[in-house]
């Protein structure tokens, strides 16, 4: 059975980290775990333009995203990037906001893109509900 749009809003705010699965060049997956912020129904994350994860976006702008453990949410949608200083919110601040102490201002630098991905399609399911 599917999650309903608030069981949807809930795990989206609840957790901590996505994983997100990028095309290389071959079409072999890469698969990341990274940290995210949900707001107004679009998923913000970060990363560096040295990493496999940015040089795969460069080439492809569809990622999937999942989120959850018995409570699934999976979205595939396209990403578009800004540095920092032109995104569309303050990612850092609500990172901070988000993950506290845990946080660093070394995580985003002048190589950091800021990164807005718009659901395409969705898929969300309650797995295995007998475990509660």
């Amino acid at each position: 059975m599917a999650l309903n749009k608030k069981e949807i809003e809930d795990l989206l705010n609840k957790e901590e980290i996505v994983f997100i699965s990028t095309s290389k060049k071959d079409a072999t997956p890469h698969i990341a775990p990274i940290w995210f912020v949900y707001h107004k129904g679009k998923i913000y994350f970060e990363t560096d333009i040295t990493t496999v994860k940015f040089q795969n976006i460069k080439r492809n702008k569809k990622v999937a995203l999942c989120f959850g453990g018995k409570n699934t949410y999976i979205v595939e949608g396209t990403v578009k990037w800004w540095e920092e200083k032109d995104a569309p919110l303050p990612l850092r601040k609500m990172l901070w906001d988000k993950y506290k102490e845990a946080m660093d201002d070394s995580f985003i630098n002048e190589k950091t893109r800021v990164f807005e991905v718009t659901p395409e399609k969705e898929m969300s399911w309650h797995y295995a509900p007998s475990w509660d």
